[in-house]
């Protein structure tokens, strides 16, 4: 069972950015500790962790050793690595005080938040810390403000320019980007192909040809050079292209090039509703390709035409989509075909009457009612004692027994009903909605099994 916890956090991307290392942060915490403990050390390094948020998987895991009793101290170089949020730190000192796990600060040690003076004590630090990350991001809000005023681009260097650097290799300040002339080439060749193909076909178009990208072309490659064209006309973008200002660099796209494929794009964009995001497959979860892997449906819609398709996701595999109406209308069609003719279906109604025997209904009506009333008559001598368990079971299965034996006329009925259901199933499958339709398949069908596009 862990005794103590040691958590560690470091919200600097880079390791050499922070002031206190993670190996540094640990042997503070571990010389708190008595010998021989056993120490497990949680870490929220490696990335980007807002002490804000609790959405950090480090911090949760603490919180779910601390909920299941597994601890008896946590040990933290400094109270704002647990969080710089005085809410998430007030409502972690509750728990604190409920499970009595005790909390130990490297930069305070001997420091005691029971009592009131600890608690009242533990709210300034957490306060304090909150105050740092409130002046913290004010801060970069209004740099990021006045860069995107001075017409600085921030962020990653966009496709088509890079960062200015010295003759050292280091990035000059004020940051200045510089068109890059092979990557320019690449985005004015994409913003010149856009204007004749879809987004899709530009990538297919670039992977056939092989031109070179930082990663394989896609659409969201493709797409994300069509949502710069502002950047590439020379100006900066803030809040989703709400606002633009001048930009210092320079363009890569003339304003008649840019207008030409943005006219091009929305004379192809269908005007009006969007189809709905939901779609029915009416085989969803039976149809399976033929190296066994269960296909999965997706839609393409292009030019406001959507077509839908069945797809195998297994890795390396070569089978081909196949389109959803085909294989449904298949099936479909099968199962409404899947009727005997009428000649057989009168000669099993036949049949069915010659074993049933139906004597006259009133005296059938008669025997049921005496055998009903026979059972209602041994449960109460059961309940009053009359009878024993065994013999009760005894004679209660035998009244079932000449129930079932009973001839009924219901059954050439419910055959009636059923027969007429079946005969009109084609007519049915026709009008029936895609959610209906796609019952019938889970009730009828087990796996439909598709190769070479082919049922």
């Amino acid at each position: 069972m862990t005794r103590y916890l040691i958590y560690v956090r470091r919200s600097y991307k880079e390791a050499t950015a922070a002031d206190v290392s993670d190996e540094m942060q640990e042997a503070a915490c571990r010389a708190l500790l008595p010998a021989g403990a056993q120490v497990r050390v949680i870490s929220d390094s490696g990335g980007h962790h807002s002490g804000f948020s609790a959405a950090r998987d480090g911090y949760q895991a603490l919180l779910g050793s601390l909920a299941a009793g597994e601890v008896a101290g946590i040990a933290v170089y400094d109270l704002s690595r647990l969080a710089r949020n005085a809410r998430l730190m007030l409502d972690l000192q509750h728990e604190l005080e409920r499970t009595k796990v005790a909390l130990l600060v490297a930069n305070l040690p001997g420091a005691n938040f029971d009592g009131a003076t600890g608690r009242y004590l533990f709210g300034q630090l957490c306060l304090a810390a909150q105050l740092q990350r409130d002046l913290d991001s004010e801060r970069m809000t209004k740099m990021q403000r006045s860069l995107f005023e001075a017409g600085r681009h921030r962020g990653h260097d966009p496709l088509g320019y890079h960062s200015l650097r010295d003759a050292s290799g280091h990035l000059v300040h004020p940051r200045q980007l510089v068109i890059d002339p092979a990557e320019a080439a690449i985005v004015r060749r994409v913003w010149h192909e856009l204007a004749q193909n879809s987004i899709a076909e530009v990538a297919e178009l670039l992977n056939r040809e092989g031109v070179a990208h930082r990663r394989t072309w896609t659409r969201d490659a493709v797409k994300d050079i069509y949502r710069r064209g502002r950047l590439y006309l020379g100006y900066v973008i803030e809040k989703r292209g709400r606002e633009e200002r001048p930009g210092q660099h320079e363009p890569i796209l003339t304003e008649a090039e840019y207008r030409a494929t943005v006219a091009a794009i929305a004379a192809r964009t269908r005007v009006g509703n969007k189809p709905r995001p939901y779609r029915h497959y009416v085989l969803r979860g039976l149809v399976s390709c033929a190296c066994g892997t269960r296909m999965r449906g997706e839609a393409h819609v292009q030019r406001g035409t959507e077509r839908r398709y069945y797809r195998c996701p297994s890795v390396g595999c070569r089978a081909r989509r196949c389109p959803a109406d085909l294989v449904e209308e298949y099936v479909l069609a099968t199962i409404a075909d899947a009727t005997l003719p009428t000649t057989v279906i009168d000669t099993a109604r036949a049949h069915l009457s010659r074993r049933l025997q139906i004597p006259e209904v009133a005296v059938s009506g008669r025997q049921r009612a005496r055998l009903l009333t026979r059972l209602e008559q041994l449960k109460k001598q059961h309940g009053w004692g009359d009878l024993a368990d065994a013999e009760y079971q005894t004679q209660r299965d035998a009244v079932r027994v000449a129930l079932r034996d009973l001839p009924d006329d219901d059954r050439i009925r419910s055959f009636d009903a059923y027969r007429a259901r079946i005969l009109e199933l084609p007519d049915a499958i026709s009008v029936a909605s895609p959610a209906r339709r796609e019952e019938l398949c889970r009730i009828v069908v087990q796996q439909v099994v598709i190769r070479d596009r082919q049922v």
